[in-house]
């Protein structure tokens, strides 16, 4: 399916969004694993979410949704007694929270995802579930993967420069294990601010993590609590909404902002305020505005909100100057190359654009084009240059769809407040 953008200038609407997926995707195997029952509310009904909860069901976890948005658990009362076959879909993350879970079990517990995460790297974490004593077969370390347990050591190393995922899924099971656990990060951590977001829910459920430079020891044998919660609107869904103001004019205001987000992407509207915009808070809700002002170029480090580098590259093509996001490595090793596929579609439309290993660099202020944007089964990528047709005539989303990975409804939130979109084959 395409999407073909409709301009548009002098947005005005408001607009309220489903929970983090990010948030959603601990929430659920923290509930998987509570041994009280646990209701979430406002959780996102994307294929990402969709996918954990029938994997976690899949290894015998109790969770159901009462409706769309609240999803509920029971205890589970005993581990595997048969090999399991678990389906992962495109979830990078829930790929790797669930080998962590797998390698709780006595039997053989079968991992595969799509053919595009099959190629993800899977080679860190496997590792360091080697070194607990579980045993893997996987060719080239990445999935499909057949994972033994249980887990027979309890102290592990592991490099936090690829991916911070690997050591939320080492954190998540720790309090299911026999004895007390240590994990020590070497290398550049990336990402941080995802292991402070999982470490501040599993205190939700009262399970105590200390920190001792650069080890994390959880105590052996403490139990997930339950309860009730929910689940704050999405960060990055929100840069989308932000950024289409900044690039086309007028206003937005976001209804329930996660103003005390752990998330590094909850501060993206300080960098478009940075650019020129203006900024209001009324009580949880944010308006972004850009009247008359023209948006300028920023130099910032993006270490800490990796996933709206796509969005801020897209409104830097409306700005003067360049600008330059730095510290951004990682974001080769996600669903698409980041930095590279993202330059590749900019300069698709006619922008001025420079990478490296480490940076990305756009230049604003020259004559942009339409053209059919290739996603490369990326969800960001659909998102983030949608937005270049609120300026641009014929700018074309090829398998729009992908957006369903974490935002189904992305083109009808967008036409709520004002963008419009054509369908086509």
């Amino acid at each position: 399916m395409k999407r073909t953008i409709i301009p548009v200038s002098d947005l005005k609407g408001e607009v309220l969004l489903s929970g983090s997926k990010y948030l959603a995707n601990r929430w659920v195997v923290l509930a998987a694993l509570a041994e009280q029952p646990v209701t979430l509310n406002n959780v996102v009904n994307n294929d990402d979410i969709s996918a954990a909860v029938a994997g976690l069901n899949q290894l015998g976890y109790h969770l159901t949704r009462s409706d769309t948005t609240q999803l509920r658990s029971e205890p589970r009362a005993s581990g595997l007694v048969q090999d399991t076959r678990v389906f992962t879909h495109h979830s990078g993350t829930f790929s790797r929270f669930v080998s962590a879970l797998a390698a709780l079990e006595k039997v053989s517990v079968t991992i595969a995802g799509s053919d595009k995460m099959n190629t993800r790297p899977m080679a860190d974490l496997f590792r360091a579930l080697r070194q607990l004593g579980v045993k893997i077969s996987a060719n080239g370390n990445r999935l499909p993967a057949i994972i033994h347990g249980p887990i027979k050591e309890f102290n592990c190393v592991i490099d936090g420069s690829v991916s911070s995922q690997y050591i939320s899924a080492l954190l998540l099971i720790a309090p299911k294990l026999a004895q007390d656990f240590s994990l020590t990060l070497t290398g550049k951590a990336v990402s941080t601010q995802y292991i402070d977001m999982t470490l501040d829910l599993m205190a939700k459920l009262n399970v105590a993590v200390t920190q001792q430079g650069r080890t994390y020891r959880i105590s052996a044998e403490q139990n997930y609590s339950g309860g009730e919660f929910t689940i704050a609107p999405d960060p990055v869904s929100s840069s989308y909404f932000l950024a289409a103001p900044a690039i086309a004019g007028g206003q937005v205001t976001l209804q329930q902002y996660d103003f005390d987000s752990l998330q590094g992407e909850a501060n993206f509207y300080q960098v478009l305020k940075q650019m020129g915009c203006e900024l209001t808070r009324n009580g949880d809700a944010l308006t972004l505005a850009r009247h008359n002002a023209s948006l300028q170029a920023v130099d910032v480090d993006m270490g800490d909100m990796p996933d709206v580098v796509q969005t801020l590259a897209v409104v830097a093509c409306f700005a003067e100057g360049t600008t330059v996001m730095r510290n951004i490595a990682h974001l080769a090793f996600k669903e698409s190359d980041r930095i590279k596929d993202t330059a590749r579609e900019l300069q698709r439309v006619g922008a001025q654009v420079e990478f490296g290993s480490d940076y990305l660099a756009v230049t604003g202020g020259g004559s942009l084009k339409g053209a059919i944007i290739e996603t490369y089964d990326d969800h960001r990528m659909a998102m983030s240059m949608a937005l270049l047709g609120t300026k641009v005539d014929n700018i074309t989303i090829n398998h729009a769809e992908v957006v369903a990975k974490s935002f189904p409804d992305y083109f009808d939130k967008l036409a709520s407040i004002g963008i419009h979109s054509q369908m086509s084959q």
